[in-house]
């Protein structure tokens, strides 16, 4: 089976499997799920097409790259949100569905039911849908024309597909507004990289590492909220070290500068931006992974320090991750109230309760969010899509 694949796409890590003097100048939009599917696919043997777009190319620009398995598509995405939202994404659209009808796949799996999606259902070849996330959500939480564009966008596309899956209950119900189709859920998942970083032998000391990772400071990452708690927390364990890991949290940024004009001192590390396999270790190091977000469907770290056996604290109403934590793993709790937040720290900082949420965590990960569970339901999928 040739297999399509269409969506935002991170290059530098699909490097080793096209052709070695194969020259890459971008790095693309990013997409974690995406390359992993696209690894899983190619371990697994099949023949992957990748379709995707950048605004680091110019509007005309194209780039192209082969291996023995892998073939990737890249165009432009117009880099002023305007002139897309103008046309509703024609062009690059246009660039996606003609590179897809090029390769001629036999299925073709978009990842976010926006230019992704559309470009596929375009195509006429069979195509399985995966939303990842609940536009009128992302309106809410962003309130701008960029993002009501953005909703017309997933509202067309939404009404095309006829094979859908969502990440999370959560976001399959925040798709019934636009369309009658019952979504499967299937959720994100993680490499056997990210497992093997489970240490069974590691215990709760006197120096508790507490570990945040975002992209993004303000708004619905919420994570003020959880610096507040970790300082009350402290109190009581004063050795507690806070690590701020993502986007705006290394040092002169905005996680740094809110800490010191709120005169929050102590242990609070500030990492920022670091490569996958850099923060990966890092996270493995941890005792507690804390989460304050308040909306999100399905997301990666939440998988990553589960798998990693790192009990997580979370919100009870933070979109689908009362859904990824309803087996155990981690405590779910009011993440508006820091005092809440810090209680939960208090209480998985027991030795004995960490190691119980621990091993959960580490079944629940196995069960749920493991490349070859996640990559099989996909595969039924393609069958159900081809045979339809």
């Amino acid at each position: 089976m040739k297999i399509g694949i269409c969506g935002p796409i991170f290059l530098p890590l699909l490097a080793k499997h096209l052709a070695p003097d194969s020259v890459i100048d971008i790095k693309g939009m990013g997409g974690t799920p995406v390359n992993h599917q696209i690894t899983a696919l190619l371990e697994k043997g099949f023949e992957v097409h990748v379709y995707s777009i950048t605004p680091e190319l110019n509007v005309g620009e194209e780039r192209e790259w082969h291996g023995e398995k892998l073939h990737v598509y890249v165009g432009c995405s117009r880099k002023r949100a305007r002139h897309c939202c103008k046309d509703l994404f024609q062009a690059e659209r246009r660039y996606l569905k003609n590179a897809i009808l090029k390769s001629k796949p036999d299925i073709v799996h978009a990842h976010w039911q926006y230019e992704w999606g559309w470009a596929a259902l375009d195509s006429g070849v069979p195509t399985l849908l995966t939303c990842h996330d609940s536009p009128i959500e992302v309106l809410k939480s962003q309130t701008d024309l960029y993002r009501l564009i953005r909703l017309v966008v997933a509202a067309i596309c939404l009404r095309k597909a006829k094979h859908l899956t969502a990440v999370s209950p959560y976001t399959a119900k925040g798709l019934t507004f636009f369309t009658k189709l019952k979504a499967a859920v299937i959720p994100n998942f993680e490499p056997a990289g990210v497992f093997s970083l489970y240490d069974a032998n590691k215990t709760v000391g006197n120096e508790i590492n507490v570990t945040m990772i975002n992209n993004g400071f303000h708004k619905r990452k919420n994570v003020a909220k959880g610096v507040k708690a970790f300082v009350e927390y402290s109190k009581k364990h004063p050795n507690a070290q806070l690590n701020l890991y993502g986007t705006e949290h290394g040092i002169g940024e905005d996680a740094y500068k809110w800490c010191e004009e709120n005169n929050i001192k102590g242990n609070i590390h500030f990492h920022g931006e670091k490569p996958f396999a850099e923060l990966m270790t890092a996270l493995s190091e941890a005792h507690i992974f804390m989460h304050t977000s308040l909306e999100e469907s399905c997301p990666m770290v939440l998988i990553e320090a589960m798998a990693m056996g790192i009990p997580v604290i979370a919100g009870e109403e933070a979109g689908g991750i009362p859904w990824m934590l309803e087996n155990g793993g981690g405590k779910l709790v009011d993440i508006n109230n820091e005092h809440k937040i810090a209680a939960e720290l208090l209480h998985l900082s027991s030795p004995e309760f960490n190691h119980k949420v621990s091993n959960t965590a580490r079944e629940v990960a196995l069960k749920m969010f493991s490349t070859e569970v996640v990559i099989n339901q996909y595969l039924t999928a393609y069958k159900e899509v081809l045979s339809a």
